[in-house]
């Protein structure tokens, strides 16, 4: 069997700096393979980007990531970014709090994800680009506004509490929701209202199991969109209760479309979620682009979720 090669971005401070100890029980199994790993230990925020926007790809047969979504979403900008598409594969072994991407492919086990890897079965992964002002960035899970920013920048304050803090957060936020004006456009149909929230979702899950877009799907080249203009406290918590199960997109306050476009125009700046980061601020604009990059996906004999 031919010896292989991956370059391996280690965030140790991911998943309650759990990133290194990961890494170990990886380890075993490449080398049991005769791979070659090229372990590269993050050394602060957006060093993983970096790593993958600069670092010369010869000779490598993957671009693998321990960590959570926010280093995910680093390495996905980052090789978004370099002057070349990018045509190396992506492999994924989960390292954080917040696992949204490799639970939607169905691998959350760290040493599966390193079979995975090995296996070389590859599936295609949209990927969205978000443009905010003069700057672009690339999203493959979430780009949130209104509520949806403010209940992760205070899952950001309550890390100490570990997963719980995604629905903490969220019923705290989801019962105080408060409503912006803004314009929304989705595939050219522009709508002015005050909205409570919108998320446009490439993964079902978002935060710690929350089933928010139950019809995405990582390569239909669109993006589904869940849009709440005006709800009251009942009808939030109820979507709060069933957004677990996904059946909150039944309810009449809950508006669901799946677009290749979409924009959010304000009279002034207010914040977005990234990927589960606390980046940009409105007016953004976001484009599907289908397919651009590839992950390393489920086992010949595994279907997977993708």
């Amino acid at each position: 069997m031919e010896s292989k090669r991956y370059i391996l971005v280690v965030n140790p401070r991911g998943g309650i700096r759990r990133g290194l100890a990961v890494l170990e029980q990886v380890r075993p199994i490449f080398a049991a393979a005769g791979s070659e790993l090229d372990v590269r230990v993050t050394e602060y925020s957006g060093h993983a980007g970096r790593i993958a926007r600069e670092i010369d790809l010869t000779g490598y047969d993957g671009f693998c990531a321990i960590g959570g979504d926010g280093t995910v979403h680093e390495v996905v900008s980052g090789l978004m970014k370099r002057s070349e598409p990018p045509t190396i594969p992506l492999g994924l072994i989960a390292g954080g709090t917040g696992n949204v991407l490799v639970e939607h492919l169905g691998c959350t086990d760290p040493v599966e994800a390193a079979r995975r890897i090995l296996a070389g079965r590859t599936c295609p992964l949209d990927v969205a680009r978000v443009t905010a002002g003069d700057e672009a960035d690339y999203c493959i899970s979430l780009i949130g506004w209104g509520a949806v920013a403010d209940i992760n920048r205070t899952a950001e304050k309550l890390r100490i509490i570990g997963r719980l803090r995604y629905a903490v957060a969220a019923l705290w936020h989801i019962l105080r929701a408060k409503r912006r004006r803004a314009q929304l456009v989705l595939d050219g149909q522009t709508c002015e209202d005050d909205f409570l929230l919108v998320a446009a979702c490439n993964t079902r899950c978002t935060g710690r199991k929350m089933l928010l877009a139950p019809r995405a799907a990582l390569d239909d080249g669109k993006i589904d969109v869940v849009v709440v203009r005006n709800a009251t406290r009942r009808q939030m918590y109820q979507m709060f209760r069933r957004v677990f199960d996904g059946s909150h997109v039944d309810l009449p306050c809950v508006e669901y479309h799946q677009v290749r476009r979409l924009s959010i125009l304000a009279d002034c700046p207010q914040p977005l979620d990234l990927d589960g980061e606390n980046k940009g601020s409105v007016p953004v604009s976001v484009e599907v682009l289908p397919g651009a990059i590839r992950v390393f996906g489920p086992l010949a004999d595994d279907p997977g979720v993708v």
